[in-house]
């Protein structure tokens, strides 16, 4: 019997929510699954053909200037797909979905990425919490959050992210070179905390390194300016949006991130399946992943000296001492965020409804 499962998300920005989206989505159709993605906004910032794929989504319009005619379109899609499963990513894709399932009747599975929920979203979501038919989270502490403050009603379970596993003969080697590259994988927006990132960079501008920083700067002047300000020019690339970090990856000594909020962010997991010894704000998902691991460091969310004591450290440790501490996290990630694993997790929860399905026709 094939099912036909329906991915909502809010827009298909090139972040990690959204990448676990789209490699979900591709197996589950290469299991012979009928599946389709609506975005909530027109955002797409992948350089998939999602065509040739068969994964075509649809991309709804503006809200502010099309709100009827949005409703009406998910409406439309969703009755033309007749889903049995929804697969919701993000809190508003949550909330849309469960009120879909008011009319269509399909099996919900709500996917929480992030350990605290906007102050806007936070009423509707608790108030619509019954209507899940389960709840996936990438991480314990999500978890813990979510339950403890009753924001969710139904079962949750912990599904890790799903990490594709690099070649470690394609993975630079890890002695010394001058200068030292440091990256830093994340979007220029609030909770990223860059401000933070670039401080620390200024106290240590003597060192011989330059930091590598990948993701969309949204049109926005601040980051040059504070650069500019900093006097930190020579250490700082800002690349913009990538869709195939790969090359920066292998190129790297080390990887940097300044967060004051994360669920389980896929840049550092991917540095670690790299090889890579990891700096990170010492925040809800990132110290449940780091804290036992001894992988590199973690760092007081906000404190530029403590961030450039550790990024000094790193530096200064011997290629032997710095490859230790890759190996501890390329491991890690083996063990418990392989795509191997983490997809077939996720088929297996789907099938759950396959089977309830089977048992529901045959009891009609």
């Amino acid at each position: 019997m094939v099912q036909n499962v329906l991915f909502i998300t809010t827009g298909l920005r090139k972040g990690g929510a959204e990448t676990q989206l789209i490699k979900i989505a591709r197996f589950l159709k290469n299991r012979e699954y009928r599946v389709s993605i609506v975005s909530l906004k027109p955002i797409n910032d992948f350089n998939i053909d999602f065509k040739a794929e068969g994964l075509e989504p649809v991309f709804l319009k503006n809200w502010l200037t099309n709100p009827f005619s949005n409703c009406l379109m998910l409406y439309r899609t969703v009755r033309a797909f007749n889903p049995d499963v929804v697969i919701a990513f993000m809190f508003i894709s949550i909330i849309f979905a469960r009120f879909l399932k008011m009319w269509f009747r399909f099996k919900l599975i709500s996917s929480i990425r992030t350990p605290v929920i906007a102050n806007k979203w936070y009423g509707l979501f608790k108030i619509t919490a019954d209507w899940d038919d389960v709840v996936v989270y990438n991480s314990f502490k999500s978890k813990s959050n979510f339950e403890k403050n009753n924001l969710v009603k139904k079962t949750g379970l912990v599904l890790n992210n799903a990490i594709s596993i690099p070649d470690l003969s394609a993975i630079k080697n890890t002695g010394v070179q001058h200068p030292f590259v440091w990256i830093s994988m994340a979007h220029f927006v609030p909770e990223k905390d860059y401000m933070t990132l670039f401080k620390a960079i200024a106290l240590i501008k003597e060192e011989n390194f330059r930091i590598d920083i990948l993701g969309n700067l949204f049109d926005q002047e601040w980051p040059f300016q504070v650069i500019k300000e900093l006097q930190i020019t020579d250490h700082v690339n800002l690349l913009g949006l990538k869709t195939d970090t790969t090359g920066y990856l292998k190129e790297a000594d080390g990887f940097v991130l300044s967060s004051f909020l994360e669920g389980m962010p896929n840049a550092l997991l991917e540095a670690m399946a790299y090889h890579k010894p990891v700096i990170a704000s010492a925040v809800d998902g990132i110290e449940e992943l780091l804290e036992n691991i001894d992988c590199g460091f973690l760092f007081q969310q906000g404190d530029e000296k403590e961030l450039a004591e550790k990024m000094l450290q790193v530096m200064n440790m011997t290629a032997a001492e710095r490859d230790a501490l890759g190996q501890n996290g390329r491991k890690h990630i083996e063990k418990h965020f392989s795509e191997d694993k983490v997809l077939q997790d996720w088929l297996s929860l789907v099938e759950q409804f396959a089977d309830h399905k089977k048992v529901s026709l045959s009891a009609s």
